[in-house]
């Protein structure tokens, strides 16, 4: 099953649709209220051709960095999980995602996952401590420090570092609503800065949630090897060859600092083991997404021969 916030470009989500779009599987769409109301009527359009895609119950003002981010998916997971209670497994998608593998390939990977889950979940870095020690509150629109400390996590929970984008068993989604734990650290992190970075990273180590892993820092799993989303972060780019450097140079342009990914980029993307990768953009260039539309339908029909 699958969520997909988006909050501006219906092009970019009615094309990622048609990407992962498969009739057995659920999709929940969260459109941001802040939206054009254009923009909400087209993707309410969109969806009402389907019968396992709906808008989500409650949807949220969504601000950058801030709880709502994070709320916008918990809506989604509930409404999904009470759905139904078949499905396995449960991936979360912004509207400028896009496909790298094919649907078969998608459950492939999975089913090799064998009830576990995967994504980043990893020490927290210094720089980024201050996020969730120091309390915080919107104003203005954006997340501001108040100049206060808060509490330690309950249960003493180690706090690790993540991003947003998960591929969980239901198992874990479940924990979510309904583990005291996950509970009390979900109320503990609402004045937190980005807690969609850490938040999903720190549940999945907790013990006894499915699919999780030790928080023994032996058992992090960086953003690399795990194979939720592939996402270009400037600082870690370099030239073709250098040691240093994580992945090539973006052949697009960034975003706060994220490749926004251009037509040169995809040969490389195609080469991970990624299911989604993140950002791209149909109006800044349309051939990045063409070429993978067309390299995805190319595959998937050969898949049926």
């Amino acid at each position: 099953i699958y969520t997909i916030t988006t909050h501006v470009n219906v092009q970019n989500f009615e094309r990622l649709l048609r990407a992962i779009y498969a009739r057995q599987n659920i999709y929940c769409v969260h459109v941001d209220k802040k939206a054009q109301a254009s923009v909400f009527a087209a993707i309410k359009a969109i969806t009402s051709c389907f019968s396992n895609v709906f808008m989500v119950s409650e949807a949220m003002n969504v601000v950058y960095t801030g709880w709502t981010r994070v709320q916008a998916d918990l809506n989604c997971m509930a409404d999904l999980y009470n759905t139904s209670t078949t499905w396995k497994y449960f991936i979360n998608l912004c509207g400028q995602d896009f496909p790298l593998k094919t649907n078969l390939e998608i459950v492939q990977a999975l089913r090799a996952l064998k009830g576990g889950n995967s994504f980043e979940s990893e020490e927290m870095p210094q720089g980024k401590k201050g996020r969730v020690s120091n309390a915080h509150r919107v104003v203005d629109g954006k997340v501001q420090p108040i100049g206060k400390t808060k509490d330690p996590a309950p249960f003493n929970l180690p706090i690790l570092s993540g991003n947003a984008y998960i591929v969980v068993n239901r198992g874990y989604v479940r924990s979510v609503f309904e583990d005291k734990r996950i509970q009390a650290l979900i109320e503990w992190a609402k004045d937190t800065y980005s807690p969609d970075e850490f938040l999903w990273a720190t549940i999945q180590r907790i013990p006894g949630v499915p699919g999780s892993t030790w928080p023994n820092r032996k058992f992090d799993m960086t953003d690399m090897n795990a194979i939720a989303r592939m996402v270009k972060w400037q600082w870690h780019e370099g030239s073709e060859g250098s040691l240093q450097a994580v992945y090539p140079e973006c052949k697009g342009h960034h975003v706060k600092s994220v490749c926004v990914y251009g037509a040169g980029d995809l040969q490389w993307l195609i080469e991970q083991h990624h299911l989604f990768a993140n950002k791209f953009d149909a109006d800044r260039d349309p051939i990045a997404i063409y070429c993978l539309e067309k390299y995805l339908r190319h595959k998937a029909l050969t898949e049926l021969v």
